[in-house]
Parts: structure tokens; sequence; C-alpha cells
């Protein structure tokens, strides 16, 4: 079923909650700023379960795509992947932090609700099938529930704040820069799994 212009503008500009380049960097802001007021185990934490996400999703695409010889697994979904990690990791730090009250459930309820939409919006737009879109879905609700287990609050001083967040906001533009590179989309993954598939068939 075709959609209209404005409904596919609409779903373009909630896949983009998705976009790596775009909520990938706060996250390693994130981790920074955990770093530095002292919460190194769940800075710790934080980047693990970020990077098995990545990871998964990257190892995943050059695999399929090394594989693939048609049908609907070709490339998971790293915008899926991301978003639920991402809005999943916000939903469950959120929950943690029991001084938020009845809050939880508000910032829960919307992390949920944006996941679901990039991920509908992927196999809508036609950026991935649903099964890809499932694959992506998995691993950053896989991530989340390894974050889920491992992250714990505990009371912090508001005095030691400054320094903390000026380092992960510098940390967060850092990675806006190095990501706006291009060096890690789709295409580069693409590129780089053709590369491997030509060595292989010369081998």
């Amino acid at each position: 079923m075709s959609i209209g212009p404005q409904f596919a503008e609409f779903l373009y500009t909630i896949t983009n909650f998705g976009d790596a380049n775009l909520i990938a960097p706060p996250v390693c802001g994130a981790i920074a700023a955990l770093w530095m007021l002292g919460e190194r185990r769940n800075a710790r934490a934080l980047a693990l379960a970020f990077g098995l996400c990545l990871a998964a999703t990257v190892l995943s695409k050059i695999l399929f795509m090394f594989v693939y010889r048609g049908g609907p697994l070709r490339s998971p979904s790293g915008h899926t992947a991301l978003a639920a990690f991402v809005y999943g990791s916000l939903a469950v730090v959120a929950w943690k932090r029991e001084s938020l009250g009845a809050l939880r459930y508000v910032i829960a309820a919307l992390c949920a609700l944006i996941v679901l939409a990039v991920a509908v919006s992927r196999f809508k737009i036609g950026g991935h099938s649903r099964t890809e879109t499932a694959f992506g879905l998995a691993y950053g609700v896989a991530a989340v529930a390894f974050l889920a287990r491992r992250f714990a609050w505990r009371p912090i001083s508001q005095s030691g704040v400054a320094a903390p967040a000026i380092a992960g906001a510098l940390v967060t533009l850092s990675a806006y820069l190095v990501l706006s590179s291009g060096y890690f989309d789709e295409d580069s993954i693409s590129e780089f799994t053709h590369w491997l598939r030509t060595l292989a068939m010369g081998a």
C-alpha cells in the first residue's frame, strides 16, 4: 500500500530519531559524565551495553551482506537497534531513579512509543524489511536488558556535577564530529563487505 507524501515526510522525521549521528553521541557523552561523577560501575555498564549493541548490529550487517543471496534479511536495522537501546536505556535509567516518582511512567511510555515508531517507520519507508527491523529491535532490547541488570543509581552531590556535565558535552560534540565524517554509515559497511567478498573470491 502506497503512502502519501505528507505521511512519508512524517515517517522520515520519525526514523531520524534512530539515526546514529543523532543519538549515539549523547550516549558517549553520558558515559564520560558518569565516569567523571565517580559512577565508574555505571559508566562501564553503559559503555559495554552500547558496545554490544553496536557490535551485534555492525557484525551481523557484514555477515548477512556477505552471504546474501536474496530474501528479507540482508541488513538488520541499525536505526531500530540504536533507538531500542538509547530510548530503552533512558527508560531504564529513569525507572531506577525512584525520586522521579510518577514521572518514571511517563518517561518509560514515551520511550517505548518512540522505539515502536522508529521500528514501524523503517519498513514503512522501505529502509528495511520487517525481518531486518525485528533483528535490530532484538539487538537493542538485549543490550537494554544487559544494562538493566548492571546499572544502579547512588546518591549524587549536586555540587559536583558541573565538571562532569562539561566533560559529557565535549565528548558528545566530539562524537558528532566523528560520526558526521560518514565512515560508519550503511554505504561504508556495504562497501567494506563487498571488498571482503571480492577478497574471498580471489583467494
